[in-house]
């Protein structure tokens, strides 16, 4: 008779040039100190900066916010991976192990979705802002421009909009990446491991970002054609410990409907988030 064990799986290899190479999660910091909000602060929203000669009559504004911010309040959110199985023909092998493992896996995935689209922050009205809020500066206004011209006005808005002249980052899809790439337009910097610009302003290419638009703007649903770029300030990511829901599987039965099945869940909390001093949105014809 032939064999018919159980190879084990494959490693899930999260995207390489996601969101964890630009913003390593932070593991310092004791979950019950940030797992139920926490406030952010900031230095980059600066009320006043002037340049002054030495006799004190002639001066030059460099950055002038009558309200700056000084911190913003976040909100974390949960990330949960189910294993849905039947107990009859149940095999051998950990169940709760392969789910720890998926949940580990996507969790990079799951993060630069909520921070590109925002489902649970904006379904909740949280103060940390989606890339896709409606609060995005449109850069261009609603216009697509070329792949080229759109890297290249974002990443020159980027340093020309923060107060401090910081690169900040920039977020695009994989088919806008690879356009780029193709133009030598973003570069692999090795020795970080991140993609960059040739200015140096680091790039995010996330596995779990839709290209969609700022919220109720002019094209933004995302196509084949039709993309958005944003540009933000530094990106932070916390992620706590992966939890297993039951116990043990006799737990993880499922008693709706007295069927033979099981419910295997873990759950982590996360938050991901950015400095608002930059928030950039970009349309990108991915055909001009």
């Amino acid at each position: 008779m032939a064999f018919t064990g159980i190879f084990e799986a494959p490693q899930i290899t999260p995207s390489e040039f996601g969101l964890f190479t630009v913003a390593k999660p932070d593991t310092k910091i004791k979950e019950d100190q940030w797992i139920r909000g926490f406030s952010q602060e900031w230095d980059t929203s600066i009320y006043s900066t002037k340049n002054w000669d030495d006799t004190d009559t002639t001066s030059a504004v460099i950055a002038s916010n009558a309200t700056p911010t000084r911190y913003t309040e976040i909100k974390p959110f949960f990330i949960e991976a189910e294993d849905y199985r039947s107990t009859l023909g149940f095999t051998g092998f950990d169940y709760v192990a392969r789910v720890k493992r998926q949940l580990e896996g996507i969790t990079q995935k799951a993060m630069e979705r909520e921070l590109w689209d925002g489902a649970v922050r904006k379904g909740e009205s949280h103060e940390n802002k989606a890339l896709s809020a409606a609060s995005a500066t449109l850069v261009n206004g609603t216009t697509a421009l070329s792949v080229q011209r759109a890297l290249a006005l974002l990443d020159y808005e980027l340093s020309d909009t923060s107060p401090c002249g910081e690169n900040g980052v920039i977020h695009m899809t994989k088919d806008v990446a690879g356009l780029l790439s193709a133009n030598y337009m973003i570069f692999d910097n090795k020795e970080k491991g991140h993609l960059q610009t040739v200015s140096g302003t680091k790039i995010i290419v996330g596995s779990g970002y839709t290209g969609n638009g700022p919220d109720s703007q002019t094209g933004a649903t995302a196509s084949a054609t039709n993309k958005w770029m944003y540009g933000t300030g530094t990106i932070k990511t916390l992620i706590g410990d992966v939890d297993v829901v039951a116990d043990n599987l006799a737990q993880s039965y499922d008693v709706a409907g007295n069927q033979n099945d099981m419910r295997i869940k873990a759950i982590r909390p996360a938050a991901v988030y950015f400095d608002t001093s930059i928030h950039l949105a970009i349309r990108v014809d991915l055909t001009a």
